[in-house]
């Protein structure tokens, strides 16, 4: 064989590719199940997360249900309703605050007005309509009160011996012909809390209730 033909031989020897040794083999199966290993735990985290957010997702659903049913319970629910006692010589004339709700009621502001004006006791009210003639009454201030279901209070009460018939029926008068108006304010166990309009007998629910008029003895 010539010298040219030897280098030509050698040259093709090599351009001929080298096996890779096993080491290199077990290296790259390794790099391999590494990869898969990430992906898998990669795959296992996202369902962790997602299946945690679902969970959290339906317990604060479940929370907010119970949570509507348990203020359901405990609703409140006040009216004002006026009486009349027309028995001679025993006529009286009365309003009562009542729950009606099936949970407990706590007053927090009462507000009585008289032609727009806002009154601070029951005794001036009363004496609009006394004709200057000596009287007494009956009445509660009921802020601050809780009342239980079907508990009734009896806020004022005119009538007879304390007042005479005409003050009684004056102080009758002037409650149903809308000049007079009281409005209660007043929040369940749960701080949720509600206004009553008397004279329009509308109750609509506030964020909160405020505050009773220091000078109130109402």
């Amino acid at each position: 064989m010539s010298e040219e033909a030897a280098g030509k031989a050698g040259k093709g020897e090599d351009q001929t590719p080298q096996p890779a040794s096993p080491l290199e083999e077990r290296m790259t199966r390794a790099e391999r199940i590494f990869v898969r290993i990430n992906i898998v735990q990669t795959i296992l985290a996202v369902a962790g997360v997602f299946t945690g957010a679902v969970a959290l997702y339906a317990a604060l659903n479940e929370s907010a249900a119970v949570r509507r049913q348990t203020e359901s319970a405990v609703w409140p629910h006040i009216r004002v309703s006026d009486m009349n006692f027309g028995v001679p010589g025993e006529e009286r004339f009365q309003l009562a605050v009542s729950n009606r709700g099936i949970g407990p009621a706590r007053i927090k502001s009462v507000k009585v007005t008289v032609d727009g004006e806002v009154q601070t006791n029951w005794y001036d009210i009363v004496g609009m309509v006394a004709e200057e003639e000596q009287f007494g009454i009956s009445n509660i201030p009921i802020v601050g009160m809780v009342l239980s279901p079907d508990e009734d209070i009896t806020a004022v009460s005119v009538g007879v011996p304390f007042a005479s018939k005409e003050t009684t029926e004056a102080f009758r008068d002037l409650v149903r012909s809308g000049r007079a108006n009281m409005q209660i304010c007043y929040c369940s166990v749960f701080d949720e809390c509600w206004n009553l309009d008397a004279l329009t007998n509308v109750t609509a629910p506030v964020a909160a209730c405020p505050e009773q008029n220091p000078e109130s003895r109402i």
